[in-house]
């Protein structure tokens, strides 16, 4: 098959314009950032907010509506589920219609029906998924998978897929021009601004609010061995009905003035980061991280579990520590606290995500990716 002049990528993400995960943003920030080269014509499809060009909203039942619940209860799925399936229809007629070359997507399940359902859709569109979550080898549902960590190509590789298959390109992500302000009447208007104390140290973190994964549990107890005044900690993230066993440990562990815990939307999430002095992710694994690297091209040190994903992307701009020990963590929280952070550190931080993961480095990576896929055979269903 040629490979055409100018191809047509549909970016596919139902959660985009909905919720605010790391898979969301980037799906969000890539097209922002990718629309604009001159050998790719891209479309996003999304799950909510207007249409606009360029920009699609097919039909979906929302993840957390009651109908989404209550069906995906029925047969045993959440509504995550039920919100990429829901889209399946309108994304068959777009395919139809548009004839895309490329659906780049993250969502699985929705990626697994459009490869299974594929020859009687009747477009010869590649699968190209994005393995943000991550997932592991096999690959046996897609055409071709970007790995967005060394660690998931190599494990892909190792596992015995093809290399033609697979590309590490990593994360982007959008950069402001020249270095964070870090001055404390900017981190005071800030803390004014959205209700956050001005006279203590704040830790941020920003993530699912839930045990599972993001372990909030663990940072909320390690807290409690630093004395007194204690940081103020604002927990920044999606909530489900798990959300609500993390708020109530920290009213009973740190006080009901010691904490916030909030949901907002991407374009508030900058506010928090100015307002904070250093962040932290106790999660133990990651697909990639990309809250990483909002907290540093804020300019924050950044606490981490030693994880090779992790290692990638903060390289030398990280504080690492085995997170899975008590009391390792409040040992490197003392550490951060007792530095002197220098506007120097925060714009270095900012120009190593530059550096690396800005949409200008990263985009002819991007164009090759989608050109190799066009050249890699369609899977058969076995």
């Amino acid at each position: 098959m040629a490979v055409p002049d100018k191809p047509e990528v549909f970016f596919l993400c139902t959660g985009v314009g909905k919720v605010n995960r790391g898979i969301e943003s980037f799906f969000r920030e890539a097209f922002d950032g990718l629309r604009t080269l001159p050998e790719i014509e891209l479309t996003l499809f999304k799950g909510g907010g207007a249409e606009c060009e360029g920009e699609r909203v097919p039909w979906n039942l929302p993840r957390n509506n009651v109908p989404a619940r209550l069906l995906g209860a029925l047969v045993r799925r959440n509504g995550y589920v039920v919100e990429q399936l829901s889209s399946f229809p309108s994304m068959v007629r777009a395919i139809r219609s548009k004839r895309p070359d490329i659906v780049f997507y993250s969502d699985s399940n929705l990626g697994f029906q459009l490869f299974r359902w594929r020859k009687q859709i009747g477009v010869p569109f590649r699968l190209l998924f994005s393995n943000g979550g991550p997932c592991h080898p096999p690959f046996n549902r897609t055409d071709y998978v970007q790995q967005v960590a060394p660690q998931y190509y190599d494990e892909a590789i190792a596992a015995g897929e093809a290399p033609e298959r697979h590309r590490m390109v990593p994360y982007g992500i959008n950069v402001p021009k020249g270095a964070p302000d870090r001055s404390a009447g900017v981190i005071v208007k800030w803390r004014e601004k959205l209700d956050l104390p001005i006279d203590r140290p704040i830790v941020l973190s920003v993530g699912w609010i839930s045990a599972r994964h993001k372990r909030m549990d663990y940072l909320i107890n390690e807290l409690t061995q630093l004395p007194h005044p204690r940081p103020f900690l604002v927990l920044l993230g999606a909530m489900d009905e798990q959300s609500a066993t993390i708020i109530d440990l920290a009213r009973r562990k740190l006080g009901e003035d010691n904490f916030t815990a909030r949901s907002v939307p991407y374009d508030k999430v900058s506010g928090y980061y100015h307002s904070a002095d250093f962040f932290v992710l106790a999660s133990l694994q990651e697909g990639f991280g990309r809250v990483f690297l909002e907290a540093l091209l804020h300019g924050l040190p950044v606490i981490a579990h030693d994880h090779p994903v992790m290692r990638f992307v903060l390289d030398a701009e990280g504080t690492f520590g085995d997170l899975s020990l008590p009391g390792e963590l409040a040992t490197l929280m003392r550490e951060i606290l007792a530095r002197s952070d220098t506007a120097g550190a925060a714009s270095r931080r900012r120009t190593s995500v530059r550096d690396r993961f800005s949409w200008p480095v990263l985009a002819p990576r991007y164009r090759d990716m989608f050109f190799d896929c066009l050249k890699t055979p369609m899977r058969e269903i076995a």
